[in-house]
């Protein structure tokens, strides 16, 4: 591509004023010595001259409410996604943390204070191990029936 067709594809932005600095520098050069691209560029003036007589289409009332409403529905509810996910994480932080802070009582209360210092877990460990995990399947369950729940709901509306 030669430099004369470089400066011809600039010229429409030249007219809209949407060149750099250094653009606009070397079309000004470009246009001192050429008179075709100088009348080229006067005819894309005039064709954006006229195109900003246009009127601006504005949208309806009615489209800026709708819009209004869904842009308020989305951040409300990418607030309320956050808002669970917190939730969410302490309480998944606070069960791991009761579960491992519940294990020596449990293990006392199995199999009485010195059974802790049992280098073997044996059936106590098992039971509680088997225990934690039901309660943190039911507790999963739960929470995933109650998304699918709110996710029906807030379709629904």
């Amino acid at each position: 591509m030669t430099e004369h067709e470089k400066i011809r594809d600039l010229l429409a932005l030249a007219a809209a004023g949407a060149l750099t600095g250094a653009e606009e520098r070397q079309v000004a050069a470009h246009l001192r010595a050429c008179p075709a691209c100088s009348n080229e560029l006067d005819a894309w003036r005039s064709l954006a001259a006229d195109l900003q007589c246009l009127p601006t289409p504005q949208p309806s009332p009615r489209l800026l409410q709708t819009t209004l409403a869904r842009a308020q529905a989305k951040l409300a509810e990418q607030g309320e996604e956050a808002w669970n996910r917190r939730v969410m994480i302490f309480v998944v932080a606070f069960a791991w943390i009761l579960t491992v802070a519940s294990w020596p009582f449990f293990h006392v209360l199995s199999r009485g204070f010195l059974s802790l210092f049992d280098p073997h877990l044996g059936q106590s460990w098992i039971a509680f191990a088997g225990f934690t995990s039901l309660v943190w399947l039911a507790g999963g369950s739960a929470a995933v029936l109650l998304a699918l729940r709110q996710r029906r709901e807030r379709r629904l509306a």
